[in-house]
């Protein structure tokens, strides 16, 4: 029987340039922890039920709340007034307001809402639009849009509309993507959430879009790339997309409209599993591995947790296939234009836009689905449940039953 060489013991158990970088312990150490960390994970959900997907973000999400917790108790109190209670809402006199961010006091109000949400808090990336849905009826916060650079490859999105490789980055930065979305207590009862994928597809936002980023060119690829917004692609938060299935922006005699498309589910591959903790670790490893490789700045994209994580994982030898959570979040785009397809296949042909000022779509989503569903609304505690959530106020064991996540 042929014994194999120790180097060839130590190339199974760990990459070639670990031994040569003299990382070997350190290796060992991380390696073992990122055993322990896959084993308390929920990473295989064999089924759509919410729950189960918000237990695997639980982790990450108290993780990123804790790191946050000075700067909420801080300003919590300067703001917590703009979150409704129940009893100051009015379903008929409610008036609907986008408002994009330009201040920091607005985008404080976006982080708060923001931090309260079952996923783990993201400020985006690239290109960034941030709104605050507002009711002037009582001068309450509805929701918050947060849409940043479109990724250059969704599987989903380039399966359905073929967009060729040699225009692939001017016809993506034509669109962008939904990385926040949804509405709170207890306007989401209301199903304002429905009304913030609206404000996705209005016109406000394209034309937000157009004079924001008019002439400037790209730091990545140092030219100016059209300032033409022609779609919004966003996922589910877990599983298939309630929210985002069937929702009308008005009618054509008795047909709706809809306001979005899906094209089918992603595949389910993820790190959010990993604390912060855990990948700051692995960075610092990756960096004494490749240290000419840069992890921050202009053209590291905005995958490179998910790249040092699997780059990692190849040094440690580490099946990639750890990455791999089996949650299935829906993707869907949200379309500016009739003739979506032509465009991003690159035919060449001028967008025909046919978008909808909010006002107009804030008052069809009244009529359509606000004031049916008031009759049906049920109480939640508004401002309170969001200051538990938050780790702000004193809290009962029930109260974490309202714990939802209002993109789903």
């Amino acid at each position: 029987m042929n014994i194999p060489s120790t180097e060839a013991i130590q190339e199974i158990y760990l990459s070639r340039r670990v031994y040569e970088k003299g990382l070997a312990k350190e290796a060992e150490e991380l390696k073992n922890e990122i055993h322990i960390q896959l084993r308390n994970s929920i990473r295989l959900v064999e089924t759509n039920a919410k729950s189960h997907h918000r237990n695997a973000h639980s982790a990450s999400r108290l993780v990123a709340l804790d790191r946050h917790k000075g700067w909420l108790k801080k300003n919590w109190p300067k703001y917590s007034n703009v979150f409704a209670d129940p009893r100051e809402v009015d379903p008929s006199a409610i008036r609907p307001r986008l408002e994009l961010i330009k201040k920091q006091s607005q985008q404080d109000i976006f982080r708060i809402a923001r931090l309260s949400w079952s996923l783990p808090y993201s400020q985006g990336y690239g290109r960034r639009l941030n709104y605050l849905l507002w009711d002037d009826a009582n001068e309450k916060l509805m929701g918050v849009l947060g849409l940043q650079s479109a990724p250059i490859a969704l599987p989903a999105r380039d399966k359905k509309f073929h967009i060729p490789r040699e225009q692939k980055i001017e016809l993506v930065n034509q669109t962008m993507d939904a990385y926040t979305l949804g509405a709170l207590p207890p306007y989401s009862d209301l199903l304002a959430g429905k009304l913030v994928v609206l404000a996705a597809a209005s016109q406000d936002v394209r034309k937000d879009y157009e004079q924001r980023y008019q002439g400037r060119s790209t730091k990545m690829l140092d030219r100016v790339l059209p300032a033409c917004l022609i779609a919004v692609t966003t996922l589910s938060a877990f599983g298939r997309g309630s929210l985002y299935n069937r929702v009308s922006k008005g009618l054509n005699g008795k047909q709706n409209l809809w306001a979005t498309i899906s094209l089918g589910a992603c595949n389910g591959w993820g790190t959010f599993y990993f604390t912060d903790d855990l990948y700051q670790k692995m960075k610092k490893f990756h960096k004494k591995l490749l240290p000419d490789k840069p992890l921050t700045g202009f053209g590291t994209g905005p995958k490179i947790r998910q790249q040092v994580i699997k780059q990692v994982l190849s040094e440690l030898r580490m099946p990639v296939s750890s990455t791999r959570h089996n949650i299935k979040r829906e993707v869907f785009i949200i379309p500016h234009i009739e003739n979506l397809e032509e465009v991003l296949t690159g035919t060449g042909e001028e967008p025909l836009y046919n978008d909808q000022p909010f006002s107009e779509l804030a008052a069809f989503w009244k009529e359509r689905y606000c004031l049916p569903r008031a009759s049906m609304r049920c109480s939640l505690e508004g401002k309170h449940t969001i200051a538990i959530v938050l780790g702000l106020a004193e809290t009962n064991v029930n109260y974490l039953y309202y714990l939802q996540d209002y993109r789903s």
